[in-house]
This record gives structure tokens, C-alpha cells and sequence, in this order.
């Protein structure tokens, strides 16, 4: 018998969701993140950059989070997630039941209309987090901080974005321009 929730909203919640610029959706993701935690210190998220290069040309490597998050006490644990289809959707879930976000790197085909181009997707890496899911519609709440204001759906309980599971997992093996070294790559946040 199965008796996980079908449905999960963290009880953490980012204070807002900004809209990015061309870059830095790196740090956009670390903002939410550290104000849901209540440890947001900076008004522009490009702030959190803990190097000049990444400040001037908007660049968040994976391990930049563990660096940034460590600085406030949180824990960034970076993996690649194996398996098939579900087995990553679960994967995910996993992680909201346990009331962690979850940084995900994507390829991006979104363009700002909302329309998808999975060209685009093959050399637009982008940062998101998840904060919940819903396992009736099948989809996940996402913070997505390239989605502009006027394309948010508002009756969500969490982030500014849901997405089809099946549209994570198909945006989080898209993009080749990472050679794929980093594909299906998360990264899991908790207090240290």
C-alpha cells in the first residue's frame, strides 16, 4: 500500500519570484533558495556571484551553489540522476517529500511567448528549482526566473511556473552544449 502524498508544496517558500535579465539565472535560483530559507542578504541576485568573472558574464557552474549555499549554512549535494522516465520523476518527488528544493539545469526552448523550440533547448542552459508537486496533474512547481511576469500562472501554491513531468525530464536532457557531462544533473539543497 501506498502511502505517499500525491500532492506536496514545501513548507519553505522563496519571499518573491524575479524576472532575470539575458543571465544569471544561477543566481536568480540561489536568491529563492536563501530567501525561502530566510537568508537572503542581497537585493540583486547577481550580488551572490562569489567571483568577478561570473558577476561580468553571468556563468553559475554547478558548483558555485555548494560554494554560495555553504556560506548561509545550507547544503548543496550535486548529482546526475539515472533510470528511466519515472525513475527520475520519482527521484524529484523523492526530494519534495523530504521538504527539499531541488535545482535542476535544463535545456531552455522556452521562448518569452511561452512557445517551445527544442532546438533552443539544445544550447540554452538554464537554471530552475522545484518547490512541490501535484501527482493528479501531473506536474511540478517550478520557480523559473527566465518566465516573464505576464506568462506566470497564478493559482499555483508555489513558484511561478508548473510544468508537465514529462516536460522536466524532456527540458533536463536537452541541452548538448554541456557534452553531456551534466545531463539530468541536480543538485538537492538541505541545512547543513
Amino acid at each position: 500500500m501506498n502511502n505517499l502524498p500525491a500532492k506536496v508544496v514545501l513548507s519553505i517558500r522563496p519571499k518573491e519570484y524575479l524576472k532575470q535579465g539575458p543571465v544569471h539565472c544561477g543566481m536568480y535560483a540561489i536568491k529563492g533558495i536563501l530567501s525561502a530559507y530566510g537568508l537572503d542578504k542581497h537585493k540583486n541576485p547577481e550580488d551572490y556571484h562569489p567571483n568577478f568573472v561570473g558577476k561580468i558574464t553571468g556563468t553559475t557552474l554547478p558548483w558555485t551553489f555548494q560554494q554560495v549555499l555553504r556560506k548561509y549554512g545550507l547544503r548543496a549535494e550535486i548529482r546526475l540522476a539515472q533510470g528511466s522516465k519515472e525513475d527520475k520523476i520519482n527521484l524529484l518527488k523523492k526530494f519534495l517529500r523530504k521538504d527539499q528544493s531541488v535545482v535542476l539545469l535544463i535545456g531552455n526552448g522556452y521562448q518569452q511567448n511561452g512557445d517551445y523550440f527544442s532546438h533552443r533547448a539544445k544550447f540554452s542552459l538554464h537554471w530552475i528549482t522545484l518547490w512541490g508537486f501535484d501527482d493528479s496533474d501531473r506536474v511540478f512547481y517550478v520557480y523559473d526566473s527566465a518566465v516573464p511576469k505576464d506568462k506566470y500562472d497564478r493559482d499555483l501554491p508555489i513558484g511561478n511556473k508548473k510544468r508537465k513531468y514529462e516536460d522536466i525530464v524532456r527540458d533536463w536532457g536537452a541541452g548538448i552544449i554541456s557534452f553531456g557531462f551534466w545531463k539530468y544533473l541536480y543538485i538537492s539543497v538541505t541545512k547543513s
